[in-house]
């Protein structure tokens, strides 16, 4: 049953949407939400954001290519910092707005779906 709620969470995302690239592994879906969460923090750079990473997956240079294609593509924009040669990330507006649409219709599918679940299982003990 978790399961299943699981698997459901993750065909929810749209495989034509902006957020699909960043599902293909689990270090870019963490990149993504780093981004969305630090939102244009001066304070980071292209190597800082690669270095908080916590899942690791691919090497350095891949996580930073796959960086500087999202900017190429317009996915994160580089926001002005106060030093010339750090380049600070930010979602564009339509990535972040897809982003928020998604994860607020996910945690409202898996709150139906866990009271569903937990309603079943009164059942069953029953």
């Amino acid at each position: 049953m978790l399961v299943e709620l699981e698997l459901e969470v993750l065909e929810s995302l749209p495989p034509k949407s902006a957020l699909a690239d960043f599902s293909k592994s689990i270090v870019k879906w963490e990149l993504l939400l780093l981004v969305a969460k630090l939102n244009g923090n001066t304070e980071y750079g292209i190597w800082n954001y690669i270095d908080s990473l916590k899942t690791r997956t691919e090497n350095s240079m891949t996580i930073y290519t796959f960086i500087k294609s999202r900017i190429e593509n317009g996915s994160f924009v580089v926001v002005p910092g106060e030093k010339k040669s750090r380049k600070t990330l930010a979602l564009s507006p339509q990535l972040r707005e897809e982003l928020m649409t998604y994860l607020a219709a996910r945690t409202e599918h898996t709150l139906q779906r866990s009271e569903q679940l937990r309603s079943e299982l009164m059942a069953m003990s029953a």
